[in-house]
């Protein structure tokens, strides 16, 4: 059973492509698209021993080891371009997405779709992805519990780079979760400010000013 958040990473996954989940955990992700018939066969990759090998017995229950191949491997090293055809990155800061992304720099290619799924720090992530070339292709919140997150998908399209912070926090987020999305954002930048301020940062207080109000006006 996926929970909200991994429902709607795999609701951003196209139909019929070769997915590899990074991060995959108990491989929970990869089995509902293969078993859903919405992908034909997927990599269940993660860094740690344990959760790969929960992986490769979750895999292995559902009988599906023909289809799924599970990998203890570091982000998408033990990835060959050929193998896939949408990357699913869920449940990390998005500083650590960003850094897996950096170490292959075959994914700026077309034929990819990144779904990416930041815990934290998604402006961290947008901005990589937005001088990197990849144009977002849409975003989506999630909730779970008081807590909110984005999931993003993305593509490489060799766009300009994107220079402006207030669209590292902005992205593309539309409607009313997204708005609810940029209002907490608002507030952790909030909490930012009034720190600077009491450390005597007052440039840093006032560049934060400059940016809450840019996104408080996209509201």
């Amino acid at each position: 059973m996926l929970d909200d958040r991994l429902l709607c990473a795999a609701s951003l996954v196209r139909p019929g492509s070769r997915v590899a989940d990074i991060g995959t955990d108990h491989a929970y992700l990869p089995l509902y698209l293969v078993e859903q018939g919405l992908c034909p066969s997927a990599i269940a990759s993660d860094v740690r021993p344990g959760p790969a090998d929960s992986a490769r017995r979750h895999v292995s229950e559902a009988g599906l080891s023909d289809r799924i191949a599970v990998r203890l491997g570091d982000g998408l090293v033990g990835i060959a371009p050929d193998e896939v055809d949408d990357i699913v990155i869920a449940g990390m800061g998005g500083e650590t997405i960003a850094a897996i992304l950096q170490t292959a720099p075959w994914v700026k290619s077309d034929r990819y779709r990144l779904v990416l799924q930041p815990m934290t720090r998604s402006e961290q992530l947008r901005r990589w992805l937005l001088t990197n070339g990849f144009t977002l292709l849409t975003e989506r919140v999630t909730r779970d519990g008081k807590h909110l997150y984005t999931v993003i998908a993305a593509a490489y399209t060799g766009a300009p780079p994107v220079t402006e912070e207030v669209a590292y926090y902005r992205g593309a987020l539309t409607g009313e979760d997204g708005a609810a999305f940029l209002t907490k954002e608002i507030a952790r930048l909030k909490k930012q400010q009034a720190g600077c301020r009491v450390s005597g940062n007052q440039s840093q207080a006032d560049r934060l000013q400059h940016l809450i109000e840019q996104l408080e006006g996209s509201l």
